[in-house]
């Protein structure tokens, strides 16, 4: 918002409360409708979780051009198998020729709180958008208490260092 665009987001809500996933759209743009994407239209996905992309590759671009990020954490649960490296990587491939795996869990260690994930994930994801660093970084620090606001601030610029 703080650059012009009009942004527009929504969740999908379900077993969230009790620890499950959550899936979350946020559009932005000049001429955004609706807050969810059509299926096969999203430029970008992005996974906080390895095995959640597979939620949402149906609105990956027919084209293989939409990007997906996904962190490299792992939740895996007791009462369901966690897909195999091998099974994500060949679906991952049948849909995009643009995928990269952010090593999250390298930081986390620095920081010892899983919840900067996003942060890092942001500062990734701000090479490919239309968006100013300085504006991330003033929503950031507008955003968190001071404490919570400088871990964040250190969790952007180590996203943003990934090659």
């Amino acid at each position: 918002m703080r650059s012009g665009y009009k942004v527009i987001s929504s969740e999908k809500h379900g077993l969230s409360q009790r620890g499950g996933k959550v899936t979350c759209f946020l559009r932005f743009g000049e001429n955004i409708a609706a807050p969810i994407p059509i299926i096969g239209s999203a430029d970008m996905i992005i996974a906080t979780e390895k095995a959640c992309i597979l939620d949402v590759l149906e609105f990956a671009k027919p084209d293989r051009s939409s990007k997906l990020i996904i962190a490299n954490y792992e939740k895996k649960s007791q009462s369901s198998e966690y897909p195999s490296k091998e099974y994500l990587l060949k679906v991952l491939n049948e849909n995009s020729d643009h995928i990269k795996f952010v090593p999250v869990m390298q930081i986390i260690t620095k920081f010892t709180n899983i919840q900067i994930i996003n942060t890092i994930i942001l500062g990734y994801i701000l090479r490919f958008l239309p968006i100013s660093e300085e504006d991330i970084k003033e929503a950031i620090s507008q955003h968190f208490r001071k404490d919570l606001s400088a871990l964040n601030q250190k969790a952007l610029e180590e996203g943003i260092k990934f090659k």
